[in-house]
């Protein structure tokens, strides 16, 4: 335990929060390449053709004091507020050119979060799965989750958007059962209607219905925490999702933390905090298969959240959504022996409202060289313009809102999926691995530099795979750095 009590006070982002941003510190232009390394570099089928779809839709009816998401209050005359039909419309285009330039030929979830989209119109639905439907296969077990709020007014329309046909999943923010949490919070509801949502939610999909909770709140208890997880237990289904309330910049509750109003829990009280409920679920019969999300049974772990930690590809449709894609413009001829990879700029690519559509002639298809292989882009990172007019202005001028494009390198990729993967009770599995980095084995990378962690208790390496131990998962953010820089001084010995 004193090892983790040390690791912890560099546990800078919080125990659930593995942030993906900061990866872009680790730069890829100064690697060396050779022809031997880049003979397997290709991206199978597999990988190629398999994709997810995250809609997001912009309007809550109020923001919380927490939250620093793309969203937006809809107030009528604003600019901001677009009527639902133009909204849908335009996220069905979108989501068509996404697709039609991509090699995602079969979905295997589609996720509608964000805001509040269960405030949306349930025709939204049947209109994504239809476009889905006319341009590549929305696979037949098809994860479809619909995220919303406990208000009375959504738990009215839960009924509606069951009717249609294809969704089989819900998340439900509850966020606490606590009068004062919510109120600082700033939630739309109450405990009363929070409990009536999930009992509805229950008979509507069950087996299919998840909570989340925030843990680490003001004045907030191990001992009180305990009876609220213990509450939560006697009525919730088979999934529960775990966040640590983070202090964000530009949030209400920044301003109430930095003015002394409102005081947060120390590090260690929030470690606390998340060791009890891990011990509660797990005598529950919960399995924690992700560093904040807990299971009772395969079958209740969410397929949409899993294929991002797996690195599949996914398109994120509507204002402010994130996408990784394998574009067709990189990748013409996706044989698993010759996968054909554009050399790209490495700087980022923003576009502003006249953004034209040129981004592509900027590619030459030209296959992997001995040369370069870190210049290469194997996928790329984008973000859709963050208000609704702005983004509907550029899916109405270009079929897709994208401001952004961060062309990502095969080194970029491996990364993120350690990142990810590490969060995960699987781990970073050779299977994955040797996909995208097949020229040196997860036992070469991590064995010998981590001995230290595994002497601790903190990992496991073996060939099959690397992963976190149980202690491991609870410190994670502070032995993910350790690994990114020997993955990279890795690189840099590939001749």
């Amino acid at each position: 335990m004193k090892i983790l009590q040390h690791l912890w006070k560099y546990h800078q982002r919080g125990v659930i929060f593995a942030d993906l941003r900061y990866l872009n510190t680790y730069s890829t232009e100064k690697f060396p390449s050779s022809e031997e390394k880049l003979s397997h570099a290709y991206l199978p089928k597999s990988y190629l053709n398999t994709g997810s779809v995250y809609v997001h839709w912009p309007y809550c009816r109020q923001r919380c004091s927490y939250c620093n998401f793309v969203k937006f209050i809809p107030h009528p005359n604003s600019h901001w507020t677009i009527q639902d039909n133009i909204l849908e419309d335009a996220m069905v285009k979108e989501l068509q050119h996404n697709l039609q330039h991509s090699h995602i030929s079969s979905v295997q979830s589609v996720f509608f979060g964000g805001g509040t989209p269960s405030l949306a119109r349930p025709h939204m639905v049947e209109k994504v799965l239809a476009a889905i439907e006319e341009v590549c296969h929305l696979e037949e077990n098809a994860e479809i989750t619909l995220e919303g709020n406990p208000t009375s007014l959504e738990t009215k329309k839960l009924k509606d958007f069951r009717a249609v046909k294809g969704i089989n999943r819900v998340s439900i923010g509850v966020q606490a059962l606590d009068e004062s949490s919510l109120r600082l919070l700033n939630r739309d509801h109450s405990i009363k209607e929070a409990m009536q949502c999930i009992h509805v939610a229950k008979q509507l999909f069950p087996g299919r219905m998840s909570i989340d909770l925030i843990f680490g709140r003001p004045a907030q208890t191990t001992q009180s925490w305990a009876q609220e997880l213990e509450k939560v237990l006697s009525f919730c289904d088979d999934h529960i999702s775990l966040y640590q309330l983070t202090v964000e910049r530009g949030t209400k509750l920044f301003c109430q933390v930095k003015s002394g109003e409102v005081i947060m829990p120390s590090t260690d009280q929030m470690a606390d905090l998340y060791e009890v409920a891990v011990s509660l679920l797990d005598s529950s019969g919960f399995t924690r298969y992700e560093v904040s999300n807990f299971a009772r049974g395969y079958l209740a772990e969410c397929v949409h959240n899993k294929s991002y930690w797996q690195g599949l590809q996914y398109i994120g449709v509507g204002p402010g959504a994130h996408s990784r894609v394998v574009p067709k413009t990189i990748s013409e001829n996706n044989s698993v022996d010759n996968l054909c990879i554009s050399k790209f700029s490495r700087k980022e690519t923003h576009f502003n409202n006249s953004r034209n559509n040129e981004l592509h002639s900027l590619q030459n298809n030209n296959c992997l060289s001995k040369n370069d292989y870190n210049n290469y882009t194997v996928r790329e990172a984008r973000v859709n313009a963050a208000d609704p007019a702005n983004w509907l202005r550029e899916v109405t001028l270009n079929g897709s809102g994208v401001r952004k494009i961060t062309p990502q390198t095969m080194f970029d990729v491996i990364c993120e999926y350690v990142a990810s993967g590490l969060r995960t009770n699987t781990g970073i599995t050779a299977e994955t691995w040797n996909i995208l980095l097949p020229h040196i084995t997860l036992w070469e990378a991590f064995h010998e530099s981590t001995v230290w962690l595994q002497e601790n208790k903190l990992l496991q390496v073996s060939s099959e795979r690397v992963k976190a131990t149980r202690q491991g998962l609870n410190v994670l953010d502070s032995i993910l750095p350790y690994l990114l820089n020997i993955l990279e001084e890795k690189f840099t010995k590939f001749d």
